[in-house]
């Protein structure tokens, strides 16, 4: 999709963090924008600063894990804009916890958003893209979808599906003229892991570390956000965002059994670090 001017983009997880730049910068491409998220304080705030530019924008409060609500949202979306001709399935949370320590309710949880929102997303939007000329889908996958991770299997698994999720879709929407790109960040300077420190448990201070450094070091989400745009035009297959996006992909292909010892030691570690002498006696 070379030409981006004029437009219909809907963009889940829009009121902060990755969506809120992917807004940003779709705006000034010249879209017209359907601004998606649970939280309608970030939904405003996002679409005010849009507004001022003088951007069409709507917003749209929604849970993007209820099938109701998302089957309900292309029409409105469509009443609204009258065409959707971009799909970005961007919302997205974790929690920094052991799968042994995680209840069942809080993988429903990250599974409910990071990858049944996706597949509500693509389902129920796919007879509006059809109706286009052209359209695209954009998924955002991680760096987690290449390997697992410690305390990160719920998110891992759902990144690793929508991986795969994008590329069987790119192949089954060619014909209709719909691409399909995934996005695969690496460390990005988002409030994500901010929001998942009060369900960390034990982890929690590791994951106020891990917020604060990636608020610090991380890559600043307008960055990924213009590579999204040049990806989206050129169609690409995905898109690895950052350095330790491609390390991480390079190291599961080269060392497909060793790039995990290092995540094993660290974990392994970490589990020692909390033993107390009682433990240990």
């Amino acid at each position: 999709m070379k030409e981006l001017r004029g437009k219909v983009a809907v963009i889940t997880g829009a009121g902060s963090g990755i969506g809120r730049a992917l807004a940003r910068a779709f705006a000034d491409e010249g879209c017209q924008l359907a601004l998606v998220d649970v939280s309608e304080k970030g939904l405003q705030e996002t679409a005010a600063a849009l507004r001022e530019r003088g951007t069409r924008v709507s917003t749209h409060v929604a849970d993007v894990s209820d099938r109701g609500r998302m089957k309900a949202l292309p029409a409105e979306i469509e009443a609204e804009h009258g065409a959707i001709d971009l799909l970005f399935n961007n919302a997205g949370i974790t929690i920094n916890k052991s799968f042994e320590d995680s209840p069942l309710e809080e993988l429903d949880l990250v599974m409910g958003v990071n990858l049944w929102g996706v597949i509500y997303g693509c389902h129920y939007f796919l007879p509006y893209l059809k109706k286009r000329p052209e359209a695209h889908i954009v998924n955002t996958s991680s760096l987690a979808g290449f390997l697992g991770l410690p305390l990160q299997a719920s998110y891992c698994l759902t990144k690793a599906a929508v991986k795969s999720l994008s590329e069987s879709l790119r192949a089954e929407l060619a014909v209709h003229r719909i691409g399909v790109t995934s996005i695969h960040p690496g460390t990005i300077r988002t409030n994500i892991l901010r929001a998942a420190v009060p369900r960390s448990g034990v982890n929690q201070a590791e994951t106020e570390t891990l917020a604060r450094l990636m608020e610090r070091h991380g890559m600043r989400p307008e960055k990924l956000a213009r590579r999204v745009v040049r990806a989206t035009k050129a169609n690409r297959a995905r898109v690895r965002i950052g350095f330790d996006s491609y390390l991480g992909e390079w190291m599961k292909r080269l060392l497909p059994q060793a790039a995990h010892l290092p995540l094993q030691w660290g974990y392994a570690r970490l589990q020692r670090g909390r033993s107390s002498p009682h433990d240990a006696a």
